[in-house]
């Protein structure tokens, strides 16, 4: 009988320890979700005590204590202070930092998370900003932006490169599902509308593990609006420039317990611009003909979208549905003798996309999520002989003259993941496939079809607290180029307010059908694909260093980065000697390293934000020496808070570029001199933010073309000028908010 009497009064000893501990949560009162490492201070009669909570946020306190003088701090909370009785178990609130909060990044991610956290160094750009703007589309909102350079293409439409590699080096993206429709290497700027786009986020250097080919030298990836609140919303944005814009919008989402149902249209219409055009409030009348050949071309857009959310506690399901349709009008001069005839020649684009996203989390840890799309991009030009006396026209007979190019791409990308904030390793497992096919009478044997397939894993893993290491590798097949792995490698180091991120990357790009396969000839045109490309391979490295100061009521945070890119058999134009015909082809080798460096500063309602970067690179097309270019960006905004109007302004500088083609007989140097671009807006809302006017001007330097020049030789030489923007111009945008949120 002793042996259980023994037994039990341990059972006793051990049930009184364990029920005598007290166990405290400190939990964000914004979201409920745990705040891991929050510091403890506990000043009791007893003593003091001094507690840091693990990573989900929970401490132990092994004797209960009636009464103390409780103190909680953690990076990005208001502290907490006060008299508890810690007895027994309870949560602690903390309250974020509302200057602090940021918003939640998904790209490239294994899980959400805030920019301070990411392992990569990710930029937002979010509604607030590009509203700030004026801007209507992707070009608008990036021309300010540090390492972005945009060019201009009068037919094309606008591309851009970052940190020295431009076209089929970047990716853009909508909700994760890649934007087809290339031309000439460039996805068209000026076609991505902003009207339903809640953020933008943009990582700089490859992300080939997580999307494959085009994620070569930067991803932006255009977030959606999808508010889940349960009510309604109806809004509508019209937007008025003088150089002839004229844009409507609106959007509309019913939310009703499980189900968001969402629509949104517009029409975007712009007159077309020429030198020498004055800015004027309204339009004038012209003399008949007097204006039809325009430097900037005449254009009208049409977008419809919809949207369905279906939310039931863990799973969302989201199909979707997004038309495009433009229409380029380039009317030629009147034709010598009689000038009672003119070439006009029409562009017509049609995009077509729709697929579905899920997600799914199983135990709060481990997540399932995918996207299945349908992608559809087709190109029409036409040529007409127009009448100038009886406005009749017919389609020419030069058989060139006409095209009609069709490009389907089916995509489908999964992934299953672990993505507890309690562990210390976390892993994404993925596949991806990109079925691509184009067919059109320029397209080598009028139809040619490209497929990737990839499989794809990364790893995060926190050694410590302040630690995080995240090796990815993709392992990928293409139909035409075989078998490649591509491997990277990125960690974050953070103490108190510096956080050091570093990278390396490898990047792969097969070359696209375009490239291979397709002829593009218009009166600008005359470009032939080349089927005996091979794939570029690039190596990336790059370093980021943020430091966060508060000196009393002002904030202010330095962001250092550094980048060293070398591509392999990188793909460039080339012309032949007749200086007419061009081609692609595999330069041997290209590379680019430059420094970025930028400065917030706050201090109640102003923000200021200058920038600088020096970007270089080298061609082996080149005389093997780096060229180097600076850029200078600087915004400023003041938020007067009593008449409740918002000012902001926008001034970037962009230093002079060079580039190289090459002939068949020799390379061509091409410079592009330097220029600037300021812009400003002030903005107002009323009836409780119902209703938002923003007046601005664009462009208030007026820089319409920029000198440029290109030498062949040692003594030969030519210049011309390259299109920057139309001229001096402002404008006034008026929003319409409606919310019924329950």
């Amino acid at each position: 009988m002793k042996i259980p009497r023994l037994l039990f009064i341990i059972c006793c000893v051990l049930t009184q320890f364990v029920f005598s501990q007290t166990e405290i949560q400190v939990a964000s009162i914004e979201n409920n979700e745990p705040v891991p490492f929050a510091k403890i201070e506990i000043k009791a009669l007893e003593g003091n005590t001094t507690i840091i909570t693990n990573s989900r946020g929970i401490f132990v306190l092994p004797n209960p204590i009636k009464k103390a003088f409780v103190s909680v701090k953690a990076s990005g909370f208001k502290s907490f202070e006060d008299s508890l009785d810690v007895s027994f178990s309870r949560k602690i609130n903390l309250s974020p930092l509302v200057h602090e909060f940021e918003e939640f990044v998904i790209t490239g991610q294994i899980r959400e998370t805030t920019t301070k956290n990411a392992i990569q160094k990710i930029r937002v750009i979010d509604r607030a900003a590009i509203d700030s703007k004026g801007a209507v589309n992707l070009k608008d909102v990036l021309q300010n932006e540090l390492n972005i350079r945009i060019n201009q293409d009068q037919i094309l439409g606008s591309g851009l490169s970052i940190q020295g590699v431009s076209g089929e080096g970047v990716l853009i993206l909508l909700d994760g599902v890649p934007i087809i429709g290339r031309m000439n290497g460039e996805i068209d700027l000026s076609q991505i509308n902003l009207a339903n786009i809640q953020r933008i986020e943009l990582i700089e250097g490859p992300l080939s593990v997580a999307y494959g080919s085009h994620a070569i030298a930067g991803t932006i990836n255009l977030i959606s609006k999808k508010n889940l609140k349960n009510g309604q919303e109806i809004q509508v944005n019209s937007y008025y420039e003088t150089v002839g814009n004229y844009n409507l919008d609106g959007r509309a989402t019913v939310n009703f317990n499980k189900h968001k149902v969402s629509i949104y249209g517009g029409r975007n219409y712009f007159d077309g611009w020429s030198a020498g055009e004055d800015l004027t409030v309204l339009p004038k009348s012209k003399v008949a003909d007097s204006g039809r050949f325009q430097t900037w071309k005449p254009k009208e857009q049409y977008t419809l979208g919809f949207g369905y959310i279906y939310q039931r506690k863990n799973t969302r399901f989201s199909p979707y549905a997004h038309f495009f349709k433009e229409k380029i009008s380039n009317k030629g001069l009147p034709r010598a003798p009689y000038y009672n005839q003119a070439f006009d020649d029409f562009y017509f684009t049609n995009r077509h996309d729709q697929g579905m996203s899920f997600q799914t989390k199983i135990k709060t840890r481990f997540k399932i999520q995918g996207v299945f799309s349908h992608n559809y991009y087709q190109r029409i030009k036409n040529t007409y002989l127009k009448d100038l006396t009886d406005l009749s026209q017919q389609l020419t007979l030069n058989n060139s003259d006409q095209d009609t190019s069709d490009f389907r791409v089916f995509m489908s990308r999964a992934s299953y993941s672990q993505t507890s904030k309690s562990e210390k390793l976390n892993y994404e497992l993925g596949y991806d496939f990109n079925y691509e096919i184009a067919k059109g009478k320029r397209i080598q044997s009028k139809e040619q079809e490209i497929a990737d397939y990839a499989v794809f894993g990364s790893i995060d893993w926190h050694i410590t607290s302040n630690l995080v290491v995240k090796p990815a590798a993709r392992m990928g097949f293409n139909s035409s180029y075989g078998t490649s792995l591509t491997p990277s490698l990125n960690l974050k180091y953070g103490v108190k307010k510096s956080v050091f991120r570093g990278s390396y990357a490898q990047g792969f790009r097969s070359p696209s059908i375009k490239e291979l396969y397709m002829d593009f000839v218009d009166v600008n045109h005359n470009i032939s694909g080349n089927d005996g490309l091979i794939a570029e391979r690039s190596n990336h490295f790059q370093v980021w260093y943020t430091q966060q100061l508060k000196t009393g009521k002002a904030r202010t945070e330095l962001e250092v980065t550094s980048f060293y890119q070398h591509v392999q058999d990188k793909i460039a134009l080339s012309q032949d000697a007749t200086g007419i015909e061009y081609s692609y082809f595999n330069i041997d080798q290209f590379e680019s390293v430059g420094i970025r460096t930028k400065l917030s500063w706050n201090f109640k309602n102003i923000e200021l934000k200058p920038g600088f970067s020096y970007t270089g690179v080298k061609s082996s097309l080149g005389n093997g020496r780096f060229y180097y270019s600076p850029e200078f960006n600087f915004s400023a905004s003041y938020d007067w808070k009593k008449p409740a109007i918002k000012f902001h302004m926008y001034y970037k500088y962009t230093g002079k570029t060079e580039s190289y083609l090459t002939t068949d007989v020799e390379s061509i140097r091409f410079f592009m001199n330097d220029y600037n671009l300021l812009d400003f807006n002030i903005s107002r809302s009323f009836w409780k933010n119902r209703i938002n006017v923003s007046v601005g001007g664009k462009n208030l330097l007026n820089v319409t073309s920029v000198t440029s020049s290109m030498t062949t030789g040692a003594h030969s030489s030519s210049s011309g000028s390259s299109p920057i923007s139309w001229g001096r111009s402002g404008y006034v945008k008026l929003q319409f908010l409606l919310n019924n949120s329950k």
